[in-house]
């Protein structure tokens, strides 16, 4: 996987995948429930033993997993200590080839006498953050027992009559648009603020950021209210999948066709 190249020492898993928000899996062999140390994983048709590539952990170019090997060996759960994002193939693609473009030209600088970083990653991870970039999917990690209430004075600077609702602990502002899942209308003093501060840019929560996945209440078979009932109840691990579009200018055909696309995909 690519490592972090943010203050977060955490590693960087990357699947291909076409995003649809109806996305489920599929009925098929029973699951194999890997752990991150496991030798070999299974092959999701065939059970047979896949050696595990989780383990080198020297590796500097990425570990490319089929979407059924991901999903057949739970490999969501066992990446928790992962930074994790879904993109599609063409953004894929397109990462790769900035980071190797980056990777090349840094192997023709003098040493800098820096400590060594990922410039594939960090190259991969800057197309995401482009406008024009296509969808994907990232997920945010947070422990509500870890949080620590805002000051009083910032916190009655924020009040004001809002829209959304407020997600306690979480601290921040989602509202329902009918455009599937929970959209992210604020980000104020909480959990989700102390994780951007930690992130590379691709995984800091912003403003149109959308909610399809609180642990495993999934936008594909819950309505947006089950969802916010999930990330206002749980009682502490909480595991948030975010859908980051690309911004459009209000009013633009390409807005109107990327909500109408996800109205549809809802």
């Amino acid at each position: 996987g690519l490592p972090n190249p943010g203050s977060v020492h955490a590693p960087l898993c990357c699947r291909s995948h076409s995003l649809d928000m109806g996305d489920e899996e599929d009925d098929g062999p029973k699951p194999n429930k890997a752990n991150i140390d496991d030798e070999f994983l299974r092959h999701p048709h065939s059970g047979a033993f896949i050696r595990n590539p989780l383990l080198d952990k020297s590796r500097s170019t990425p570990i490319l997993f089929q979407d059924p090997e991901f999903k057949h060996n739970c490999l969501e759960e066992a990446l928790g200590d992962y930074n994790c994002l879904t993109v599609s193939e063409a953004s894929f693609r397109e990462m790769m080839r900035r980071g190797n473009e980056a990777v090349a030209a840094a192997a023709l600088e003098p040493p800098s006498g820096q400590p060594p970083s990922s410039p594939l990653a960090r190259a991969a991870l800057h197309t995401l953050t482009k406008s024009d970039n296509r969808p994907y999917d990232f997920v945010v990690s947070v422990k509500k027992s870890t949080y620590v209430p805002p000051r009083a004075g910032r916190r009655r600077q924020e009040q004001r009559q809002t829209a959304g609702t407020l997600v306690d602990k979480l601290n921040i502002e989602v509202s329902d648009d009918h455009l599937g899942g929970l959209r992210v209308e604020e980000v104020k003093e909480g959990l989700i603020a102390a994780w951007n501060r930690r992130q590379h840019p691709a995984f800091q929560v912003r403003q149109g950021d959308r909610v399809i996945k609180a642990n495993s209440t999934s936008v594909a078979k819950a309505t947006p209210q089950q969802l916010l009932e999930e990330m206002e109840q749980s009682s502490d691990a909480l595991r948030l999948l975010f859908r980051r579009t690309p911004v459009e200018r209000r009013g633009s055909k390409a807005s109107i066709s990327s909500a109408a696309q996800l109205a549809a995909a809802a």
